[in-house]
């Protein structure tokens, strides 16, 4: 790929772009609600957590001190699931590299904790490739409120119309796009397919067919 003069950002999302996570996460909220009697499935969550951007365990019913204390089950069960899961997508380690290595601007933004970030890349060897991070605890509200990318984009020291998004949910694209940024819908493996994210640059099933929608960004 020949390298352009034009200085651009490509804005990773995590789960579900770079790192096969959200599984893992649904799980471990599936079985938190399950010791309480109450039943979660896959459709749900789709539409509750990846379009919404509400919690699944808002199923729960519970409040204040017993709802905080269900976030905190999940999330030590999540981080033990992701010490022990493979969790890169096939192909975004090489492509990660690929990017930076032209000189591209590369950033996540993601809506992780720092505490389940670090534990997802201790063994994914993709932050080399990486200029920077941006985690739940870097911005105000999570997507779809735009605060995330708005803080990529400072951190990328570039125009909106200079950045791109790579995002797999509803939520995510519409927080990238109420920043000001074109956006790629990205479904390995054609999960997610039939989410409606609206208009997007793109789409791409693949690492391979998302490298070319890149190339195919950058020169345009």
């Amino acid at each position: 790929m020949p390298r352009v003069d034009r200085k651009r950002a490509i804005l990773w999302d995590n789960d579900g772009v770079l790192v096969d996570t959200e599984k893992w996460f649904f799980e471990a909220n599936r079985l938190e609600l399950a010791a309480l009697g109450v039943t979660a499935t896959w459709a749900q969550f789709a539409e509750i957590n990846l379009s919404q951007g509400v919690s699944l365990l808002s199923l729960s019913g519970l409040e204040g001190k017993d709802l905080r204390s269900l976030y905190s089950r999940r999330d030590a069960r999540y981080s033990e699931l992701l010490r022990t899961e493979e969790l890169a997508i096939p192909g975004m380690l090489e492509l990660l590299r690929r990017m930076r290595e032209h000189c591209f601007t590369t950033g996540i933004v993601t809506a992780s904790h720092r505490e389940h970030f670090d534990l997802i890349h201790g063994r994914s060897r993709m932050l080399q490739h990486v200029d920077f991070a941006v985690v739940r605890e870097d911005y105000p509200k999570g997507k779809p409120s735009p605060d995330s990318y708005l803080a990529g984009i400072k951190r990328a020291g570039l125009a909106a119309r200079d950045c791109i998004a790579v995002e797999d949910s509803p939520r995510g694209i519409t927080a990238a796009r109420a920043a000001g940024l074109e956006c790629v819908f990205f479904m390995p493996g054609g999960v997610g397919a039939d989410r409606d994210v609206g208009e997007v640059f793109a789409r791409a099933g693949s690492a391979e067919e998302l490298e070319v929608v890149l190339r195919q960004w950058l020169r345009h």
